[in-house]
């Protein structure tokens, strides 16, 4: 009988993914004769080490030298930010905070992203009743707020979890931001850098929603550089655009932007799943040698609401952004954003029903269960060289979001020298693949199941004749398919024969 075995999810210990040893990948051979599928041989994890209970975040982060992902600044080693999204964070109190973060450390999650003044959506000040700013213009640092602040980027880093922190909020209508100068904003940058600088878990993001037409660029471009010199060059910094924007369209050319964020469609509607949150990722990607290449990362997209929403939704997003060149992807449920019931807003429970009472019903959805597999994917194949690649799909493409093919390989585009292809079909259907970007003779096929981690080799040595069709899987769902050169062999470097 053919049974499913664990296998251990990176190359040793170098990449860390998940707190505990029950989050599992498997991978078996089949082999294909005359259409019948049969087993051919399994792989565990028995004699390999552990997974790394957390990622290791002491050195901080710096730009790769290619300027599309994010790596340890000191080792190299590649970094993906998978970040849950926790605007009203300060709501809690720090033993609830202990609770979120290390739910978010045991389902893979390496990042946090939270506000400190997230006025008006929420409470101006923390659970302990203490503001984030004092002073007549409100740009001095209140220490209590702060000690609480360094309590929570200590207990993120002890779990092995990044954090952007946003200064404060914009927003269309009266956000807190819109309230200070460029030159108060300044200030108040500076000072958040210097008490953060060089911590080396600590991200800054210069606002929330902070593009036109929410806000002009002058005063964030303001608190960006205030946030960049007080921390003298040591923390990266970022910002977040208001809705169906990239950062690169009003920042690229700031030096104090360190890479792209963007926000798709964030409210639970249905109708914003179907948003095409991959182009901007793309488009991102696609900014000619003369323009400002930066890494990118999707910032907002459709929430979560409730326990019982299909998880594909997520992965469907979270799939394509990251094949269409993302270095991140931010995750969000609406009463995790809003921690409900700290944020009761009528306009915000409206366009964003977190569909439980409490934020802790919804620490462990399906969603949040799966998005973390990614990780174990990208980091099985050469991860800098990552490029997204719609020019493989040969037939089988579609552009609609729930049944689009999204692309991805190594190497450089128009060239014909790839070592891996993977592709993301959004929904069941038969395709056909470019193999001729690879120079291989032989190829390695799996699907890939983004839902469980597992992962079924269909093809084992095949000759590469310049394309490949793949049926239609009567599975069901979404599915990754990965091609590699065969000599390469880049699943044994996590697997062992048994």
């Amino acid at each position: 009988m053919n049974t499913y075995k664990p296998i251990a999810n990176m190359v040793g210990a170098t990449f860390s993914l998940f707190s505990d040893g029950c989050k599992r990948f498997c991978f078996i051979g089949i082999g294909i004769l005359c259409g019948i599928l049969q087993p051919v041989f399994a792989f565990d994890n028995s004699e390999l080490p552990a997974p790394a209970s957390k990622d290791d975040v002491r050195h901080g982060l710096r730009v790769s030298d290619n300027h599309r992902y994010l790596v340890d600044a000191t080792t190299g080693r590649p970094v993906f930010i998978l970040a849950d999204t926790a605007w009203n964070l300060g709501a809690l109190t720090l033993e609830e905070i202990d609770t979120y973060l290390q739910s978010r450390a045991d389902h893979g999650f390496n990042t946090v992203m939270f506000a400190l003044n997230f006025a008006p959506q929420a409470e101006e000040k923390n659970a302990y009743s203490q503001p984030a700013y004092l002073g007549a213009d409100k740009t001095d640092l209140n220490p209590a707020y702060f000690e609480m602040c360094d309590a929570i980027i200590k207990k993120a880093a002890d779990r092995g979890l990044y954090v952007i922190i946003y200064a404060m909020w914009a927003g269309e209508k009266s956000g807190t931001m819109n309230h200070y100068t460029a030159a108060q904003l300044n200030i108040l940058g500076q000072a958040l850098g210097r008490r953060y600088q060089g911590v080396p878990n600590v991200i800054f993001s210069a606002g929330g929603e902070a593009s036109p037409h929410y806000i002009e660029p002058e005063r964030v471009n303001a608190l960006g550089r205030g946030l960049k010199e007080g921390s003298a060059g040591r923390n990266l910094v970022t910002v977040h655009p208001v809705s169906g924007n990239s950062t690169s369209k009003f920042y690229a050319n700031e030096t104090w932007l360190d890479f792209y964020m963007s926000q798709a469609k964030s409210g639970s509607a249905a109708n914003n799943a179907a948003y095409d949150a991959a182009a901007l990722v793309l488009a991102d990607w696609s900014l000619q040698p003369n323009q400002t290449i930066k890494p990118t990362m999707m910032g907002e997209h459709r929430y979560e609401s409730g326990t019982q929403e299909d998880p594909l939704i997520q992965r469907r997003s979270l799939y394509q952004c990251v094949f269409a060149g993302g270095a991140g992807y931010a995750y969000g449920h609406n009463a995790l954003w809003q921690m409900t019931p700290h944020t009761a807003l009528p306009w915000m429970l409206k366009g964003w029903n977190p569909g439980v009472k409490n934020w802790t019903q919804v620490l462990d959805t399906p969603a949040v269960r799966q998005l973390a597999y990614i990780k174990t994917l990208l980091y099985s194949y050469p991860y800098l060289e990552r490029i997204p690649d719609q020019s493989l799909v040969l037939a089988g493409q579609d552009a609609d979001v729930a049944t689009r093919t999204q692309a991805t390989r190594d190497g450089t585009l128009e060239h014909n020298n790839a070592t891996y292809i993977m592709a993301y079909l959004s929904a069941p259907q038969s395709i056909t693949l470019n193999t001729s970007v690879m120079v291989a003779p032989e190829l390695t096929v799996s699907w890939f199941n983004p839902a469980t981690g597992l992962s079924e080799m269909v093809h084992d040595k095949l000759p590469n004749q310049g394309s490949l069709k793949l049926e239609k899987r009567p599975q069901g769902g979404d599915w990754v398919v990965v091609i590699e050169d065969a000599a390469k062999g880049y699943s044994r470097h996590i697997l062992t024969r048994h």
